[in-house]
């Protein structure tokens, strides 16, 4: 599978390309005199449209979402007469310094030329699973010989949006070889759907399999996670996609810091899980519960997740009874080496306000077991909040706009939640008997952040302060 462009267009690119930088050039509108009663009137009193890069993103991010391995974007922007190519991939992107298609038509031309002979590989496309436009079927990877058939038009399908980072999709396969492997005790999963997961992680990064290796020593002997992980039934990295190899043979990289921020394709299979927003009342609560429980017991085994969201935390069921697991190992690491690569780690709208800090956000303050203990009962609250019998309610979300801002706002935001507006709001109708819970958690939590710092504690005061005294609180509560 080729990661560039052709040859021709590797030696086109070589002598002028750069790691794009917004530039003011392309980022100013262009005024252009209009037709019409006032002739004096521009395009400035017109709505205001997105700056060309922003546009360009905009279409890349479809692309890249319309294929789900595509390993790259090739595309342009024009400004006047001259014309910028972009080669955008996973990692971040990559811009040409500009062709005046006027002055140095012969060079445009032949780089025309060149692209007009590309094959469908070169574009970007990825041959192992979209052999030609429009493919749906069987799917083989060439060193094991495993037959994928992969249901790609399922609106199961969850697919990412964006461009640079992990870029994860998760769509249904079918398999008769995987789905009838012999089942393992640590599994009791009895699910015969399979589901699979391609993404891009750093590849500097513990992979996940290697992560899950270990968190699976730790299911032999620990009941607290026994039954409560992803059963992974196979993986395969394709080597071949690195994004260091374009950056080192265009010399934007050395060999020494070549896998620095580069990012290569994984897809790993799954036995089929639920999202645990499906439960409602004291289901959800003994679900998130068990996830607590095993998330703190692989924190005390050295496996430390740090990614803990809704779409984190899953379910199966189990001769009637609904079993939690702590999913998506794709940011963990090992506690006797600390994290890896350049990648924030954590889901802004659930990561303790601790965390979102500039310096925080730069890798300067350390993750510790509390900032996930935050991010469980921010979690628990977000549920209880948006759903209602297991249900994203379709209006008026409480929350909504923590989707859309960056870090430092959303800390904004959620410290103010956490001391004043959490008494205005109300959870819904079916997660009513959980918000004493939330309320009691909340206020373990903002006992951490004084005036001046926040307050370290050990991993085993912090599992009691903001998690089981909360929960033993609202049991007793319960009873009486």
């Amino acid at each position: 599978m080729s990661v560039s462009c052709s040859m021709s267009v590797f030696y086109f690119l070589t002598d002028m390309c750069e790691v794009v930088r917004p530039s003011s050039q392309l980022s100013r509108g262009v005024k252009r005199k209009r037709g019409g009663n006032n002739e004096d009137r521009t395009e400035e009193d017109e709505p205001t449209k997105p700056p060309p890069i922003v546009q360009n993103g905009l279409y890349v991010a479809e692309m890249f979402a319309a294929h789900i391995a595509r390993q790259h974007v090739i595309s342009f922007i024009v400004n006047n007469d001259c014309i910028y190519v972009w080669f955008c991939d996973r990692e971040t992107t990559i811009q040409g310094a500009a062709i005046n298609f006027v002055q140095d038509l012969p060079r445009w031309l032949v780089l025309l030329l060149i692209m007009q002979r590309m094959g469908y590989d070169q574009w970007g496309l990825n041959r192992v699973f979209e052999p030609e436009p429009g493919f749906s079927g069987k799917v083989m990877v060439e060193d094991t010989q495993i037959d994928l058939e992969l249901d790609v038009k399922s609106k199961e399908r969850v697919t990412h949006f964006g461009i640079r980072g992990r870029a994860t999709t998760v769509f249904p396969v079918k398999s008769k070889a995987l789905s009838d492997r012999q089942r393992d005790p640590c599994f009791p999963n009895e699910s015969s759907e399979l589901v699979a997961k391609l993404y891009w992680p750093e590849e500097t990064r513990q992979s996940e399999p290697d992560i899950l290796n270990e968190v699976y020593r730790i299911a032999q002997t620990d009941p607290d996670v026994r039954g409560h992980i992803p059963e992974l039934v196979w993986f395969h990295k394709f080597e071949e996609t690195s994004t260091s190899k374009i950056r080192v043979a265009l010399g934007l990289k050395d060999a020494d810091r070549a896998e620095q921020g580069s990012r290569v394709l994984y897809i790993i299979v799954f036995r089929k899980l639920i999202p645990i927003t499906t439960l409602s009342g004291e289901e959800f609560i003994a679900a998130w519960w068990q996830v607590v429980k095993c998330h703190r017991a692989l924190w005390k085994g050295g496996v430390l997740h740090r990614d803990v969201s809704p779409s984190n935390l899953m379910v199966y069921r189990l001769r009637g009874q609904f079993m939690a697991v702590l999913n998506d190992y794709d940011l963990s690491s090992f506690k006797r080496d600390g994290p890896r690569g350049l990648e924030r780690t954590g889901t802004v709208p659930f990561m303790a306000v601790d965390l979102l800090s500039p310096d925080a956000m730069a890798g300067k303050v350390e993750h510790v077991y509390a900032h996930d203990a935050e991010s469980l009962i921010w979690v628990l609250t977000w549920v209880c909040l948006r759903y209602e019998e297991g249900k994203l309610l379709s209006k008026n979300r409480p929350l909504e706009d923590w989707l859309k801002v960056d870090a430092c706002t959303c800390a904004e935001k959620k410290g103010n939640f956490g001391f004043t507006g959490i008494r205005s709001v109300r959870p819904s109708t079916s997660h009513a008997d959980s918000w004493d819970l939330v309320r009691r958690c909340f206020s373990a939590v903002q006992s951490l952040y004084t005036a001046f710092e926040y307050r370290k504690l050990t991993d085993e005061s912090a599992f009691q302060l903001l998690l089981e005294g909360p929960m033993l609180e609202h049991h007793s509560h319960k009873r009486t």
